[in-house]
């Protein structure tokens, strides 16, 4: 890939976020109104079964006609791009990823396609409903599992092994931000000039500041900060105002404005985006992103010969080479005089040359030392693995100390 310059990087973080944004806004509006057209016609509403006609939808026309489709999808494929021009994670390749977008067209022609045909129909046919049910559980999976790798992008200790353990790729923080989702789309099927409509926006105000604070307590240290944190409560006072604005039009049962609630739900998506990138920023240093890209250890960085104790040592261990395994488990986040996703080596070494045996069983169970790096992530050694991989650490910054 191209290098780019920081003021280049600038603009594609600022296009990757606005292209979110906007495919945020026109998903969900789109996944939400197709969620709330399944049984019944639409499951808030007790009106006859056919659709209303297009001069009573107060949605944006642009968003239920056949050009959403393709801006959708248009959106879609340059927030990935961008995605992985701004952060060069090659998390998976674009055979990959290009499934993904298909299945994400295949999902959006299904609901689309249906819904033109219902407004044609003077019946509901139980096909066209199948279809916007397959196409909207379509589109939620791809969405679901396109958070959960947005947010394995905070965690980029564990890049290496995701290959060989692929439940990696799932993770709680992931799920909350779904959920997050998935109460942007409601509110946006919520902006509708029939009354019990805006109950979506109430209820789905209310649940924000529980899915905000979860995120809070589920996303990785590293990536927490002030500037986080102020776009967090910038957040919970958006809901609580889309909460406050729509609760006296629901008791008064008169009509509720259409502008002041999109407004607040384009603010309170945007914070979204803001506050993701924000995650990935304090996460993905250049340091880190630096490590990543990086080739294993050459053989010339560990070619100078070890010490005479270094050698009887190795031989208790021929079975296994500490350095293969150095080179295959920990070089993508470690280097001994350079910070990457941990830190130098050369500087945590010290306080384990007395006692081996503590970091051979820190390897096969490491714990979180310090606070300024992420945890390590459990490599699933073996005694004897871990042993030898001791051993080769200790020896090389032996090797690396020893005059010549």
């Amino acid at each position: 890939m191209l290098p780019v310059i920081q003021e280049q990087l600038l603009l594609i973080k600022v296009m990757q976020g606005a292209c979110q944004t906007l495919l945020c806004l026109s998903l969900g509006y789109l996944v939400g109104e197709a969620l709330l057209a399944l049984p019944g016609k639409t499951l808030f509403t007790t009106s006859s079964l056919l659709p209303p006609p297009p001069e009573t939808s107060s949605g944006p026309k642009v968003l239920t006609g056949r050009r959403a489709g393709l801006l959708i999808a248009l959106v879609m494929a340059c927030n990935l791009l961008l995605m992985k021009i701004a952060y060069r994670a090659a998390l998976f390749n674009g055979h990959f990823w290009g499934g993904v977008t298909v299945l994400f067209i295949i999902g959006l022609a299904l609901i689309l396609a249906a819904r033109q045909h219902l407004r044609g129909a003077h019946s509901t046919g139980r096909l066209s409903l199948a279809a916007i049910a397959a196409g909207d559980l379509l589109l939620l999976s791809i969405c679901y599992f396109l958070l959960n790798a947005e947010s394995l992008l905070l965690t980029p200790e564990t890049w290496p092994f995701l290959t060989s353990r692929p439940p990696l790729l799932l993770s709680w923080h992931g799920a909350v931000r779904f959920a997050q989702f998935t109460l942007l789309a409601l509110m946006l099927a919520g902006l509708d000039r029939r009354h019990i409509r805006k109950l979506l926006i109430f209820v789905a105000a209310l649940l924000w500041p529980l899915s905000q604070v979860l995120e809070l307590l589920l996303i990785p240290e590293l990536a927490r900060s002030l500037d986080l944190y102020l776009i967090a409560a910038l957040a919970l006072m958006t809901s609580a105002g889309l909460a406050l604005m729509t609760i006296r039009p629901l008791l008064q049962k008169r009509p509720l404005p259409l502008a002041p609630p999109l407004t607040g739900i384009m603010i309170l998506a945007m914070l979204w985006v803001l506050g993701a990138q924000t995650a990935r920023e304090n996460t993905l240093t250049g340091a880190t992103l630096a490590g990543l890209q990086l080739p294993p250890v050459t053989s010339q960085e560990t070619a100078t010969p070890p010490a005479p104790q270094a050698a009887a040592k190795l031989k208790t261990s021929p079975a296994v080479d500490g350095n293969q395994l150095f080179q295959q488990k920990c070089s993508v986040c470690h280097r001994f005089d350079q910070r990457l996703i941990g830190p130098p080596l050369n500087s945590v070494l010290a306080a384990y040359r007395p006692n081996k045996a503590k970091l051979t069983d820190f390897l096969r169970n490491p714990q979180k030392v310090d606070p300024d790096y992420p945890a390590m992530p459990n490599l699933g050694l073996t005694e004897q693995e871990a042993g030898a991989v001791a051993d080769y650490l200790l020896d090389h910054q032996t090797a690396q100390s020893t005059p010549h």
